[in-house]
């Protein structure tokens, strides 16, 4: 690993997840004020909302997977013609995707009430907020392409920090007009304000950076990679459908099925489970475009040796994260962020952290397949979890409730977790899989009877809703997981291994020029 590659590692990882952690905290104070001020079936309603547009913007096609994969070589070769005129094809692609989106969405606005259940909004209130959240939705295409280029070259950092500042100032104006007696819609047109002013600051970083994108204006004429890029482009669309299936429609059917209310407090949960699951995407997002540029130069006995780190790693996190959300989660909601009344049974808050880890576990192998240009397997694999998960989501949802959905969310991330790795070690590798595959189930069963654990010791030692039992009950869920993975792992080779690359890393990062 080169010097400025191990910088850009570390830069990248850290401005990411920093950035996360202020939106964390942010979101809550948000989504606490949405909750007091203005109910539940307000954040039900924007569960819904944010799940049928991200449905429409499948039309993405995955352009900006397919754009940045081809971007890693062209990135590396310094070829600015090809890089240029891949840029174009981006920024032409995402004219038309922006297009779509705002037909497919204007076209299902007079049945959008269908999907919401038993509420108490007026239908013109319910359709304002769904014209809002589509507008921002597509404005976010129009002006946000050039970002994969800042992806690709492993600038990350820059959109991370653009990112932050537009959502922190979303979530201030919220939270300021609503605590003032202002009305929701006012607080959604100011974050869409916020959106246009950040991302137009990052094209014109864009362009200072990279001068030759508004020089160069020509066609992508090499046709070979037109086609290669239409083939990925078809493979991933497939992919994409299946991805917006898996995560778009638990809140969709428990809004038809149930009410709006129960997606409210099902929301509620998701914001810790997500804000957690987007630190963990910020770092696999930092480390990807890495994995993008070592995989060009084709070793693969180093690539195996990378991917298993990586794994360990998010294993490590994901056991804590696992314990956490088991063991804290219900004591953050019931005292300290908004009340008792807005509680989960235990074991629903149990099913949920399992499925944050199973989804944590899949980013490390979800990087190298999307880095290795495996989109015609990777399509497979996800047309079968998404499948599945709408069957067992909808066979179950009636007789079990949210339980049975997230049941069917469960068996699609084991689908999801096994097929890649079955995939990417056959396909890339050219390896067995069984090695890994074991390592998997190590790792899902360790934190698995981890988090049943902490949820047992927190429940008695930390049961009173009190900020001493939160803190109680966070000392518990770290270092209970820590200290058992550390005995069983500390002598392991996985560790010396893990050490050896980190020590490589550091190495590397100080002889990088000042």
């Amino acid at each position: 690993m080169s010097a400025s590659r191990a910088k850009n590692i570390g830069k990248n990882s850290l401005i990411s997840i920093l950035s996360q952690l202020l939106i964390i905290v942010a979101g809550f104070f948000s989504q606490r004020v949405i909750n007091v001020r203005l109910g539940t079936e307000l954040v039900g309603l924007n569960g819904v909302i944010s799940n049928v547009i991200a449905v429409f913007s499948v039309s993405e096609l995955g352009l900006s997977t397919a754009i940045v994969f081809h971007l890693y070589r062209a990135l590396a070769q310094a070829r600015e013609e090809k890089i240029a005129a891949l840029m174009n094809l981006y920024r032409r692609a995402y004219l038309v995707v922006a297009g779509v989106i705002t037909l497919l969405g204007l076209a299902f606005l007079p049945f959008f009430h269908l999907f919401t259940k038993e509420n108490h909004f007026a239908l013109s209130y319910v359709r304002l907020i769904y014209v809002l959240w589509l507008v921002k939705t597509v404005l976010g295409y129009l002006l946000s392409y050039k970002r994969s280029i800042l992806i690709a070259d492993q600038r990350e950092y820059v959109s991370s920090l653009l990112a932050m500042t537009a959502t922190i100032l979303q979530y201030f104006s919220i939270i300021v007009i609503i605590l003032l007696g202002g009305k929701y819609e006012w607080a959604l047109s100011l974050s869409i304000f916020f959106d246009v002013i950040m991302n137009c600051v990052m094209i014109a970083y864009v362009n200072q950076t990279y001068p030759y994108l508004r020089r160069s204006h020509g066609r992508l004429e090499d046709k070979g990679l037109a086609q290669s890029i239409f083939i990925d482009v078809k493979n991933l669309f497939a992919t994409r459908i299946a991805q917006k299936l898996l995560g778009s429609t638990d809140n969709l059917i428990l809004s038809s099925f149930i009410n709006l209310s129960i997606v409210g407090f099902y929301s509620n949960y998701c914001l810790i489970t997500q804000s957690l699951i987007n630190v963990m995407q910020a770092l696999s997002g930092a480390l990807q475009p890495t994995i993008g540029n070592l995989i060009v130069e084709e070793d693969r006995d180093r690539d195996q040796e990378l991917l298993q780190a990586f794994t360990f790693v998010f294993f490590f996190l994901a056991a804590i994260i696992t314990c956490g959300v088991a063991g804290m989660a219900s004591i953050f909601v019931g005292d300290i962020w908004l009340g008792e009344e807005f509680l989960l049974p235990i074991p629903t808050v149990f099913f949920l952290s399992v499925n944050c880890m199973l989804y944590i576990m899949s980013l490390p192998i979800g990087a190298f397949i999307s880095a290795s240009g495996l989109f015609q397997f990777e399509k497979k694999i996800a047309l079968s979890a998404a499948i599945v998960n709408l069957l067992l989501s909808l066979v179950l949802v009636q007789p079990l409730g949210l339980p049975g959905v997230l049941t069917g969310t469960l068996a699609a991330y084991m689908i999801l977790i096994i097929g890649k790795s079955v995939g990417f070690c056959r396909l890339y590798l050219r390896k067995a899989c069984g090695a890994y595959l074991m390592q998997l189930l190590e790792y899902g069963v360790l934190s698995v009877a981890e988090g049943a654990a902490c949820v047992y010791l927190t429940g008695k030692l930390c049961g009173s809703f009190t900020i001493f039992g939160f803190l109680g009950a966070l000392a518990v869920c770290v270092i209970f997981p820590c200290g058992i993975n550390g005995l069983l792992f500390y002598r392991s080779k996985r560790t010396k291994s893990l050490l050896v690359l980190v020590k490589k890393y550091v190495r590397n990062a100080k002889k990088t020029p000042k």
